[in-house]
């Protein structure tokens, strides 16, 4: 009794789905913009360009819940992955998914490879619900540490 392709398991929230002809293609769509986005934010840090100030904290004096994302981006590319959670942990591990994803979109697509589809039965309330968890926890990191 394993899991058929293309047919989620009972309870499983994901399944593997053929690319779909006529249809936007997810993985390419989201895969360009995150990778176009990730080669100009590169560009701009290794050229020190200068980045933005934070409004938050220019209005308020508290680190926002992605303060020391501009520079958790700048250790990442440096290969500091200690120093990169240290600036914002949750941030970092954004930055890292959004690198996987952007290795995943590049393989299925250029492969024509089955899909990882959503099925929806995963209750996005407890989603939604641990996702302000874990930025309200990464806020409280930043305001402890006194990232600014």
């Amino acid at each position: 009794m394993g899991i058929e392709i293309g047919k989620p398991a009972r309870d499983f929230p994901f399944c593997l789905r053929p690319p779909i002809p006529g249809a936007a293609d997810r993985e390419m769509i989201w895969g360009s913009v995150l990778g176009s986005a990730g080669v100009l934010g590169a560009g701009w840090l290794r050229l020190g360009l200068p980045t933005p100030l934070c409004p938050f904290h220019a209005l308020t004096g508290i680190p926002c819940p992605s303060c020391g994302m501009t520079r958790a981006a700048g250790a990442l590319l440096r290969g500091d992955l200690p120093g990169a959670l240290a600036w914002n942990p949750l941030g970092t591990l954004l930055l890292c998914g959004a690198i996987l994803y952007v290795a995943y979109a590049a393989v299925v697509v250029s492969l024509r490879l089955r899909r990882v589809g959503w099925t929806g039965r995963c209750g996005g309330g407890r989603w939604r619900l641990a996702a302000l968890l874990l930025l309200g926890l990464n806020w409280l990191y930043l305001l402890a540490a006194g990232r600014a």
